[in-house]
């Protein structure tokens, strides 16, 4: 915009009345007004604040009424040089006398430069050297006049503010006093501050890439787009689409290994833990945790506790994703591209630029979901990005024993565990549940019929939590976000009846999808097939026990269609109806527990009813013997647990003795200790053993517990953690033995 006092110059525009210009254009009791391309003709104003044109060229106006409306605008941002590399593609803009035409009547002026962050450091100015030829000079001053005041920007971001033309340069170059060195001066920013209390936090320019600046916000709303919608279990039944993740978010509790206070909220531990790695069961809300981060990191919306990583570069990295891919050792170039974001590339280079300058949040996601045999290679990996890029945060996830203790110690990461939930936070999850449930409603076109079906969540969600409160059992069953998830759904489904244990519940959820989700909606053999709840169930467990036995959690079509085929061998009725190609469209379409997130990789919604599916595949076909074999492999022991709920008397103790065998085979305690952990946990869960083999199943993992070094801590299954107060063990005991010179978390 134009400033016109004692002499004309230009400003920008910090707030709808609120300018910014050059101190040296007038004083301070001189008459101020300024006028902004399409604003409203000439608006008065009052100089709040004007520094010294020789040391801070800058001043403060305030408007007497809006110059332009806001409504609509960007945030305007802030940055300043981090670096000394030259900076092409930076830009002033204003209204200097060069551009004025027909009778001195003003025009802007676009005047595109590279930076020069060490041409005018003694003087405490940026130097831009203009790209076209340099103005023809004039006869009685600058041909620059009256670009004074006008704002210097690198790519989106505001750096400084015109104030010279620099002599011996032929007017080839522009001066600027940096924003950065003003905010220094208390009285500009106590001036600022009065007026704006929310300006923008300065963000580094490192590089001579502004492009970088330019791609970042379509980088960040692609981010926004990917991460910030959850699908929910069991809403889907009233729509195809997701769900806002903040209507449905919990903040989990999480502990470290080496805390001497008790649990906290997860967002009060991460943002003292620049690197962290969080183990969480199956379900837990690892993945929502990493899609939440990565959603408010770009939108600047997280929590204080975490303010630190508000405006970060996420990189989600989804292991499965990687694995399905063929992909060990990503490079930072292919960063941006492992999620297939909706987005273009970026520049050259950019993700590289990012993780150099400390600006990068790494997200890896998942790494039980590489083979057993890849973790290691991905372990070297990571640490070598990191080596390469030290001031870049990262997160990864993994189950409770998909890696050993300080597996990433060396690289500086930090433990923690999310806890199961607690009390207060099933029920808190609960109500988010049905109230993502009743804004469905009002899609619905019948007002009458919504308001029917909001009075009858409301009524639901009552009976449900009246019903946590009474029964622990219950709460037992809902101590993760996707278990909590099922509860919700088949409660609403069953008119408030509910199953009394956790494969009961697994089985009716498996039900709810396969045959009455259709059934309530009244649809009927879509694309032509219907299948029976059994059929279903086996087709998918085909899949399931494929993807177990190969370590994967992806597969492409040309796989799934091939497991089909053999499944459809036995299923007469299923093969009549259709291909195998068309079974699969059907299982992705209607199943809802099928998803294809990518072209050709297709997973579980959740890999826990992958594991239950195909651990219910591998007891039907009597391969607990090829259960046992794995025993000791961390991807096949939450199958192992799941399995010992599909047995019969025989098959559990079948199942036990060989689990205790391995267990006493076990060459270290390293590799015996989870074998007895998941010993216990099937013995608490078996409907059917004799008092001998349950005592020799407890025996053996106490015996376990003396040895325990002061510096090591055990993972617990969450049933045996339960159990343990009936041997006379506390859990606190098991789950955490923090070393004796280690100081309060």
């Amino acid at each position: 915009m134009a400033v016109l006092g004692a002499r004309q110059g230009s400003g920008v525009l910090l707030r709808p009345e609120l300018v910014l210009t050059s101190a040296h254009l007038f004083r301070r009791d001189d008459a101020v007004e300024v006028a902004a391309p399409n604003g409203d003709g000439r608006v008065p104003c009052d100089v709040v604040w004007s520094g010294d044109p020789k040391t801070c060229d800058m001043a403060l106006l305030v408007a007497r009424r809006p110059v332009l409306s806001f409504r609509h605008a960007a945030p305007l941002r802030w940055g300043k040089c981090a670096g000394w590399q030259p900076m092409p593609r930076c830009q002033v803009l204003g209204f200097p006398r060069v551009q004025r035409y027909a009778g001195e009547e003003l025009e802007a002026a676009q005047v595109p430069g590279t930076l020069m962050p060490l041409a005018g450091r003694m003087r405490g100015r940026y130097v831009l050297h203009a790209d076209h030829h340099p103005p023809a000079p004039v006869l009685d001053g600058s041909p620059w006049a009256g670009l004074s005041g006008g704002p210097v920007f690198a790519g989106p971001l505001l750096i400084g503010i015109a104030s010279g033309d620099p002599m011996g340069w032929q007017h080839s170059s522009v001066e600027s006093v940096p924003l950065a060195a003003a905010m220094e001066n208390h009285g500009f920013r106590e001036a600022l501050l009065s007026h704006w209390p929310d300006a923008p936090a300065f963000e580094e320019v490192s590089s001579a890439y502004p492009e970088d600046l330019i791609y970042e916000p379509a980088y960040a709303k692609a981010v926004k787009a990917a991460y910030s919608r959850l699908e929910i279990f069991g809403l889907d039944e009233l729509s195809s689409g997701d769900w806002d993740l903040d209507t449905a978010y919990l903040s989990l509790e999480a502990q470290s290994p080496h805390a001497r206070s008790g649990p906290r909220r997860i967002e009060d531990l991460l943002g003292s833990r620049p690197r962290t790695v969080l183990r969480g069961e199956a379900g837990a809300g690892k993945t929502t945790l990493v899609w939440w981060l990565a959603s408010h990191t770009v939108c600047r919306t997280l929590p204080e506790q975490l303010s630190e990583l508000d405006g970060m570069i996420p990189f989600v990295v989804p292991m499965r994703s990687l694995a399905a891919r063929g992909i060990t050792s990503p490079t930072p170039s292919q960063l941006p591209k492992i999620a297939r974001l909706p987005v273009d590339r970026p520049p050259d280079g950019w993700a590289g630029r990012v993780l150099e300058a400390g600006r990068g949040l790494l997200l890896v996601d998942g790494m039980d979901e590489i083979p057993q045999v890849d973790r290691e290679l991905a372990r070297k990996w990571l640490a070598g990005l990191l080596r390469m890029y030290p001031r870049t945060r990262c997160l990864v996830t993994v189950r409770p024993l998909a890696v050993g203790g300080g597996w990433l110690e060396q690289e500086g990461f930090e433990e923690l565990r999310l806890l199961p939930l607690g009390d207060s936070d099933i029920r808190s999850f609960a109500r988010s549940w049905h109230r993502a449930a009743r804004l469905e409603c009002d899609r619905y076109p019948d007002e009458h019929w919504a308001e029917r079906q909001r009075n009858r969540l409301h009524a639901l969600e009552y009976e449900l939590d009246q019903e946590f409160g009474r029964s622990e059992a219950l709460r037992d069953l809902a101590r993760t976000p996707l278990l909590c998830a099922v509860i919700c759904a088949l409660h609403r489904q069953r008119n408030g009846f509910l199953p009394k244990t956790r494969w009961d519940l697994y089985s009716a959820a498996l039900n709810l999808m396969l045959a009455t989700r259709d059934i309530h909606r009244r649809i009927h053999q879509p694309e032509g097939i219907e299948l029976t709840v059994d059929e279903g169930r086996q087709l998918l467990q085909r899949i399931a026990v494929w993807l177990v036995r190969n370590g994967r959690a992806e597969l492409t079509r040309e796989q799934a269609v091939r497991q089909l085929e053999s499944a459809l061998r036995g299923l007469r009725r299923v093969r009549s109806q259709g291909t195998p190609q068309a079974v699969l469209a059907h299982l992705l379409n209607r199943s809802g527990l099928l998803q294809e997130r990518s072209p050709d990789a297709i997973q579980f919604i959740h890999r826990t009813f992958q594991d239950y599916l195909a651990a219910k595949e591998l007891q039907e076909s009597d391969c607990l013997d090829e259960l046992l074999l794995h025993a000791a492999e961390e991807q096949w022991q939450d199958v192992l647990r799941l399995a010992v709920g599909h047995c019969g008397r025989s098959e559990e103790r079948r199942l036990l003795a060989g689990l205790t065998a391995a267990a006493d085979a076990a060459p270290d305690r390293e590799t015996e200790w989870p074998l007895r952990n998941l010993a216990a946990h099937c013995a608490v869960n078996a409907r059917y053993l004799e008092d001998v083999q349950y005592e020799q199943v407890w025996e053996g993992l106490k015996g376990l517990l003396p040895a325990v070094s002061d510096g090591e801590f055990l993972f617990m299954d969450a049933d045996v953690l339960a159990a343990l107060g009936d041997m006379g063990l506390s859990p606190g005991e098991v789950y955490v033995r923090p070393p004796a010179e280690r100081p309060p978390d």
